[in-house]
């Protein structure tokens, strides 16, 4: 007869590490898909039972090597054991081991109060059953507990592999499977083909645990690969920077909390719950952003830089400053290419939402504007808080108010002068735009008196004096038309002063702008301030007045 299987302890060793430190379902059942994994299991298999509220229990088995009746009692019942120190099993079907200060165990007792194993290794014709009692283990007084062992042989002696009951559970709630999956999920970056996690409830509904599963209920808007387009852009000279991997994403709207932050892994096993590293500029910047790094590299250290529940890193220790210093570069990084990349996209959605093209549309406008449009883009633009519909209604509204060639819209010429001025005047040709709207106006009023049986003159200057005026062989009349609000005329000498205006203010715009600028070298009105462009625009609006007259202009046969 074999000696008995012996656990060795403190018991407030196992209350501390175990109860108090894994209170919480899922820490606890990753401690055993560690195990798992570290076992070499292909596969393992979580069951949820909860239809009898006064007798809830798991089961969780795998198919890796599993444990002799020696391996059980020299190993596994030893409390501390540190197996990276004795250089056992550093590595089990090609995986390096996850499992390092020998506690994992414990971590069941932080939900259940029984714990039920049954184990066998390949090569063994018996399968080892023992079970753990808490209350009987607490209530050791000795340090020493001795666990009820049956053996089991089993008929095919090449199986392996373990199975774990959690009885007597501490929880009162029913199991969610879903939230139970996406949290375990959370824990792991080593899911897949080679090494596959099933959770099932009642034998119902099963989920296969996959590394995509945390991100199930995240909608991508940019992803980052660490090495494609973190590394080469943070500037560093951290040691171990090219050993690191992994991915981040960029959600369009702000994410849940617990769904928040940059989880840290080593050999695929979490190390550091997610969060940025200590930095906290941009903190709403960081709604948006979820992922993962890898750093295997943190399990080769001499120190031991990973908290006994796995949730954090000692940062405090040198080799761990050393990475979070680094990792806030890094977070930084993250911070202002997300910005630059929502940026891009809020103006890209302005372009569909509203059609205007902002780099284009702040082209067009005048160099005064221009600065001050910018700024207030670029004040709400870079601020994730304002979203895309409000960015494109204030980019829609500021378009309204100061569009494409401002002045030419603001001025709101008459449509004959912006047919006629629209190019010249959009190339910031204003010289050329007054000639032709001149021209256009010339045409307007040859036009109105083209039916006359009178000479007109030939020089566009004398034509508007021939045309316009209150004398009575003026032909064209602009006010002839228009009535008091009582229906009276106006007096005739105000009628007939503003029938002058528009014969001299005519002539004053042929011999004042279009002559000069048709004859004389433009560099020189501008430069010395004879005719600017500024001049040329008041011109245009001048013109575009004279126009409209011309919309309520009666022709008249000499009397």
């Amino acid at each position: 007869m074999p000696d008995p299987l012996t656990l060795s302890f403190s018991p407030s060793t196992i209350d501390a590490l175990g109860i108090k430190m894994y209170s919480r379902l899922p820490y606890a059942l990753a401690e055993i898909v560690a195990n798992a994994y570290d076992a070499g299991a292909k596969n393992v298999y979580i069951k949820l039972y909860d239809e009898d509220p006064q007798n809830k229990y798991i089961v969780v088995s795998d198919d890796g090597i599993g444990m002799s009746y020696d391996e059980i009692n020299s190993k596994f019942l030893v409390i501390g054991r540190h197996r990276r120190e004795t250089g056992e099993n550093r590595e089990i079907n090609g995986r390096k081991i996850t499992g390092k200060k020998g506690l994992g165990k414990l971590a069941l007792f932080g939900i259940g109060k029984v714990i039920d194993i049954e184990t066998t290794s390949a090569g063994e014709a018996v399968l080892t059953k023992f079970c753990l009692d808490w209350d009987a283990i607490i209530n050791t007084h000795n340090g020493t507990y001795n666990p009820k062992t049956d053996f089991i042989p089993k008929p095919d002696p090449q199986v392996s592999g373990t199975t774990i009951t959690l009885k007597k559970l501490t929880r009162e709630t029913n199991f969610n499977l879903d939230d139970t999956a996406i949290a375990l999920s959370k824990m792991f970056n080593i899911l897949g083909d080679e090494f596959m996690v099933h959770i099932s409830k009642n034998d119902k509904n099963t989920i296969i645990l996959t590394k995509e599963l945390k991100y199930q209920n995240i909608e991508a808007q940019k992803e980052w690969d660490f090495s494609r387009d973190i590394l080469p852009n943070v500037d560093d000279d951290y040691e171990f920077k090219d050993l690191l991997g992994g991915k981040i994403i960029a959600t369009p709207k702000p994410m849940p909390a617990d769904l928040r932050g940059i989880t840290l892994y080593a050999n695929g096993r979490l190390i550091n719950t997610p969060g940025f590293f200590g930095v906290s500029e941009a903190g709403h910047a960081f709604t948006y952003l979820t992922g993962y790094i890898e750093a295997d590299f943190i399990d080769e250290f001499d120190e031991d830089l990973i908290s006994t529940d796995r949730q954090s890193l000692s940062w405090e220790m040198p080799q761990a400053e050393k990475l979070q210093k680094y990792l806030q570069k890094v977070m930084k990084f993250l911070v202002k290419d997300w910005s630059s990349m929502r940026k891009q996209k809020k103006l890209e959605n302005v372009v569909t939402k509203t059609g205007v093209n902002v780099p284009e549309w702040l082209d067009k406008v005048p160099e005064e504007l221009k600065s001050k449009i910018q700024d207030i883009i670029n004040n709400i633009e870079v601020k994730p808080e304002v979203n895309d519909e409000d960015f494109s209604q204030t980019v829609k509204n500021l378009h309204a108010l100061l569009p494409e060639y401002t002045y030419f819209h603001y001025r709101r010429l008459h449509k004959c002068v912006k047919e006629a001025s629209e190019q010249e005047y959009k190339t910031g040709n204003f010289y050329a735009a007054l000639l032709e709207a001149s021209k256009q106006y010339v045409g307007a009023v040859r036009y109105l008196v083209r039916e006359l049986n009178r000479h007109v003159p030939e020089h566009d200057r004398n034509i508007m004096g021939w045309a316009f005026g209150q004398k009575a062989d003026k032909p064209v009349k602009v006010f002839e038309n228009f009535r008091m609000t009582d229906g009276n005329r106006f007096d005739p000498g105000l009628i007939g002063g503003l029938e002058d205006a528009q014969q001299l203010l005519s002539e004053g715009v042929i011999a004042g702008y279009r002559n000069p600028i048709a004859h004389i070298v433009r560099k020189e009105l501008q430069q010395t301030g004879v005719i600017t462009e500024q001049h040329c625009l008041d011109a245009l609006s001048l013109i575009s007045s004279l126009f409209s007259r011309l919309d309520n202009a009666v022709v008249k046969e000499s009397e």
